[in-house]
């Protein structure tokens, strides 16, 4: 998914602005990188375990990993946390 760069857009030389992940994505995976578990998560932003597994799922997908660990560690790598 990454080879697609339908999601990024260059603006001005040398300055690229991704918009990979949405920013609910982002904060979920900000909370997934501070060690807080699906329902943590949930409870902290008034949404369902469900909700949170799904914007994970989305996460994943976009970021081509299979878990939370290496979708950190992308996320990290590309700068997005």
């Amino acid at each position: 998914m990454l080879a697609n760069h339908a999601h990024w857009q260059k603006r001005e030389p040398g300055i690229v602005q991704h918009q990979l992940l949405s920013a609910r994505e982002t904060e979920i995976l900000r909370r997934v990188s501070r060690g807080f578990s699906n329902q943590e998560i949930a409870d902290q932003l008034s949404i369902t375990v469900g909700t949170t597994k799904g914007h994970l799922h989305r996460i994943f997908g976009k970021l081509d990993v299979r878990n939370r660990t290496a979708a950190v560690a992308k996320a990290r790598q590309l700068g997005l946390l």
